[in-house]
């Protein structure tokens, strides 16, 4: 067992914080550069997109692994199977084209295991996604991972 010293659920909450308000700040910021300003604003668009970018894909990442342990540590999936709980945090594509739905912990394993790129998709309906892109080796081509549905396994979590 994890000892204390470190705040698992908390630090799934700040990354999913971090998650959230990078992808949904998106239209937003693009809206007020186009009204804003004019011409050529490399390092402000750096800022604003590049650099936070990255660190929304970190915190993905983290999010993840922490997700990982914890269901390895609460059993949360096992217990969900048993309730008849199981809620789809996206779809999974097989790369013989077939659809399948991506339980919470596939997600964790989709987002550690995506070689390829991993991409933000925005939606007008709000209901963004991430999307994993696997290897040529995988038996999966991508993970496509509703953001409300991840926040709805992440804030079911107490800190």
């Amino acid at each position: 067992m994890r000892g204390a010293w470190f705040p698992l659920k908390a630090t799934i909450h700040e990354d999913l914080s971090i998650v959230m308000c990078y992808c949904y700040s998106q239209g937003p910021l693009s809206e007020m550069m186009e009204q804003e300003f004019s011409g050529e604003w490399k390092f402000l668009r750096k800022t604003l997109f590049e650099s936070s970018a990255l660190r929304a894909e970190r915190a993905l990442l983290e999010l993840a692994l922490l997700l990982r342990m914890v269901d390895d540590e609460e059993k949360i999936s096992e217990y969900d199977k048993t309730t008849s709980n199981v809620r789809s945090c996206g779809k999974l594509i097989m790369r013989d084209g077939s659809v399948e739905p991506l339980p919470f912990r596939e997600v964790a394993n989709k987002v550690i295991h995506s070689v390829e790129a991993v991409e933000w998709r925005y939606s007008p309906t709000l209901d963004h996604q991430v999307i994993c892109k696997a290897g040529p080796g995988e038996k999966w081509v991508r993970a496509e991972i509703g953001l409300v549905d991840l926040s709805f396994v992440c804030g079911r979590l107490p800190a």
